[in-house]
C-alpha cells in the first residue's frame, strides 16, 4: 500500500476517534443547597461521586472518583460510550443533637452524553434525552397514582417500558414505580426489558430478587400475617396491635439506619395528628440490638409502642429486605398500602380518614 495512503488513513482514524470522544462527553452539575435546606436538621453536602455497575465509563474507575462540593455546588465531567443507569452519591454531614455523622444520599439518573443538570427544587436530573423522558414519565405516573387511576397507571408504565426496553430509561422508571405499583405488576414490567437491560444491571437484579420475595408475601388487600417475638422473658405478638379495630401504621426500622431515623419525624407527626381519630403507630425493630433500639427511641423521643428484637422474623414474613418499610393496616388487619415514605404517609392517611 502506498505510504501516503497509509498516513492519510491513520490521520482519518485519529480524527474520527477524536470526534467520537467529543460526542461521548458529559457534564453533571448542580446545586445541592436547596435539597439540604429542606431537611429539618442541619445538613451540608460534602462530596459527590457517580456510582454504577458498568465498565463503560472512561477512564477506568472514574465513576468512583470523589468530587468536592463547594457552597452546595458541584460539577463532574467525563465520557461514556453508552447510556447507563447510575446514581449520584451525595455524602451528607449531619449535625444531629450536637453530634456530627456522615451518611450517603443517592440521586438516580441516566449517565449519557450531554449536559446533565440537577433540578434543585425537585432533586432530579434533566437536560439530556433519556433523563428528560424518564422524569416526564415518572411525573405522569405519580399523578395517576395520586388520583388512584391504577389501571391507567399500569398501561402508561407498560407503554413506556416497551418503548425503552433496550435503554436504561426503562430501569429508571421501574425503580421509581416501586413507590406506587405492586410487586406482581413490577415483575411484569421487568420482563418487558431487553435481555441486555435485565442481565447487565446489578440494581435491576437486586430489585427482581426483592420483588419475587415480596410477591410471595402479604400484599395490599391481604390479611396480616401474625408473628411472635420474645424479649426479656416476654412474648409480644403482632396481633396484639394489628386487627384490633383501628388503623395501624407499622414502621419496620433499625437504629443504625439513617433513612429510618429520617422517617421518624413523619411518623410522629402522623401519630400526633390522627391518634385522636383512632390511628395507632407501631415500630418493629429489625436487624438491631435491643439496647441500640432503646437508645434511638429515647434520642428521637418516639411516643408510640415498639416491638423490640424482631431481627429477621418480621421482615422474612413480610418480604422486606430494605428498611425503612412502612405498612398501613386497616381496622380488620387487611393491608391497605405498603412501602409508604415521606409525604405519601400523610397522603394515604388523609385519604382513609377524610
Amino acid at each position: 500500500m502506498n505510504k501516503k495512503i497509509i498516513i492519510t488513513t491513520l490521520l482519518a482514524l485519529v480524527t474520527l476517534t477524536g470526534w467520537a470522544q467529543k460526542q461521548n462527553k458529559y457534564t453533571i452539575s448542580g446545586d445541592l443547597s436547596v435539597m439540604t435546606s429542606k431537611i429539618a436538621i442541619p445538613v451540608k453536602a460534602d462530596t459527590v461521586y457517580v456510582l454504577n455497575d458498568s465498565t463503560m465509563v472512561t477512564p477506568a474507575g472514574q465513576q468512583q472518583k470523589k468530587y468536592a462540593v463547594k457552597d452546595g455546588k458541584f460539577e463532574i465531567s467525563g465520557s461514556v460510550s453508552r447510556p447507563i443507569y447510575s446514581n449520584l452519591m451525595v455524602q451528607l454531614e449531619i449535625d444531629y443533637q450536637g453530634k456530627k455523622r456522615k451518611t450517603m444520599q443517592p440521586i438516580p439518573f441516566i449517565l449519557e452524553p450531554g449536559n446533565i443538570v440537577l433540578d434543585s427544587e425537585w432533586v432530579v436530573f434533566k437536560g439530556t434525552p433519556l433523563n428528560d423522558a424518564s422524569i416526564t414519565a415518572c411525573e405522569k405516573l405519580n399523578k395517576l397514582a395520586e388520583s388512584n387511576e391504577n389501571d391507567k397507571l399500569k398501561q402508561e408504565a407498560s407503554s413506556f417500558v416497551k418503548q425503552h426496553a433496550a435503554d436504561p430509561a426503562s430501569i429508571f422508571v421501574i425503580m421509581q414505580a416501586t413507590n406506587f405499583m405492586n410487586a406482581k405488576d413490577l415483575l411484569e414490567l421487568l420482563a418487558m426489558c431487553s435481555e441486555d437491560m435485565q442481565h447487565t444491571n446489578t440494581d435491576l437484579s437486586l430489585i427482581r430478587e426483592r420483588l419475587l420475595k415480596e410477591a410471595n408475601s402479604p400484599q395490599a388487600g391481604d390479611k396480616f400475617t401474625d408473628f411472635a417475638v420474645e424479649y426479656e422473658g416476654k412474648t409480644t405478638r403482632f396481633s396484639d396491635y394489628v386487627g384490633k379495630g383501628q388503623y395501624v401504621l407499622v414502621d419496620f426500622w433499625a437504629s443504625w439506619c439513617g433513612p429510618c431515623r429520617r422517617e421518624i419525624p413523619n411518623l410522629i407527626a402522623a401519630y400526633n395528628k390522627y391518634k385522636d381519630k383512632g390511628l395507632q403507630v407501631l415500630g418493629v425493630a429489625a436487624w438491631d440490638k435491643p439496647e441500640d433500639t432503646k437508645k434511638a427511641i429515647a434520642e428521637d423521643k418516639i411516643p408510640y409502642p415498639q416491638i423490640l428484637n424482631s431481627q429477621k422474623i418480621a421482615t422474612d414474613i413480610y418480604g422486606i429486605d430494605g428498611i425503612p418499610h412502612i405498612i398501613l393496616f386497616s381496622p380488620d388487619g387487611t393491608i391497605v398500602a405498603r412501602g409508604l415514605r415521606g409525604e405519601n404517609i400523610e397522603k394515604k392517611l388523609a385519604e382513609v380518614y377524610k
